[in-house]
């Protein structure tokens, strides 16, 4: 781990603590220089061409360079010989600044957050490339956008400096998905209709007219397949989830077949709600 460190320029190690969050990298908060940094191993069993991930997450940076709006921002990786990854014993490393979080989650910055990363990377004439597949919703008759992939309240630091991370999913797909689990994740704990609508107006004001009608209409929708995708997925037990029991899995499939229940039973207010927060965009 040290030498991993070590080839990022970094020498004065205090501490290195390993995070037990996420189902899939390896991460540890190392504190290094008087400073904190997130150090991660990428699971090349899951993203099978990690140089296509690196890709993506140098594009991203600089496509956020390039829009210059401080209101969000994205990891800034550490670079060893012009690459923002080093391979060490067939694993592939990266670190990136550490974001302190505040610890107060906001419904309305969660979906302002995902919709200004939608409109930062799909404002600069890029376009990323898909390392793994990861939604199959069929082809909707929507516009392909760069997307994050994976918007759950985990993957937003709420503090100071209002951060998205885990950017290994980011590729080509669908807004509609991105939206769908950033709502599955505002809800997933307590339902609420003014959650909902306090993240859609944060979406809404983030994404700031990039979407036509028809991606505007697909919005809820996007909820109800991102929600029955993950159930499938759970009921698929320990071989989608290897590091979950199958009591685990089955729980949580109760718990989304559950969720997806209360979202469809409020199909119309959500739907009020997406078009009151898209007027005047």
């Amino acid at each position: 781990m040290y030498t991993i460190l070590g080839k990022f320029g970094l020498t004065d190690i205090s501490s290195v603590t390993e995070l037990s969050c996420g189902h899939i990298n390896k991460t540890f908060l190392c504190n290094c220089n008087k400073k904190k940094y997130i150090l991660q191993s990428l699971n090349c069993n899951i993203f099978q061409n990690p140089e296509i991930v690196a890709e993506n997450i140098s594009v991203i940076g600089n496509a956020f360079e390039k829009f210059g709006d401080n209101s969000l921002f994205v990891p800034r990786y550490l670079q060893c010989n012009g690459k923002g990854y080093v391979e060490q014993n067939g694993e592939i490393w990266r670190i990136y600044d550490y974001t302190e979080s505040d610890g107060q989650y906001s419904p309305y910055y969660h979906g302002y957050a995902v919709g200004r990363f939608l409109k930062v990377v799909n404002s600069c004439g890029v376009q990323l490339k898909t390392p793994l597949e990861l939604h199959n919703f069929g082809d909707l008759k929507l516009p392909l956008r760069n997307i994050h992939g994976d918007t759950k309240a985990d993957n937003i630091i709420f503090g100071e400096r209002l951060t998205v991370i885990d950017l290994d999913t980011a590729m080509s797909g669908y807004i509609c998905a991105d939206f769908g689990d950033m709502i599955r994740s505002v809800t997933a704990v307590k339902f609420s209709i003014a959650d909902i609508r306090d993240a859609i107006n944060g979406f809404a004001q983030g994404i700031d007219g990039l979407l036509t009608c028809e991606e505007i209409d697909s919005l809820y929708n996007g909820i109800v397949l991102i929600i029955s995708e993950l159930t499938s997925r759970y009921r698929g037990g320990t071989r989608n989830f290897p590091k979950k029991t199958a009591e685990q899995c089955r729980s949580r499939e109760l718990e989304l077949t559950a969720q997806l229940e209360r979202i469809k039973g409020c199909e119309r207010e959500i739907r009020q709600a997406v078009n009151d927060g898209f007027k005047g965009f």
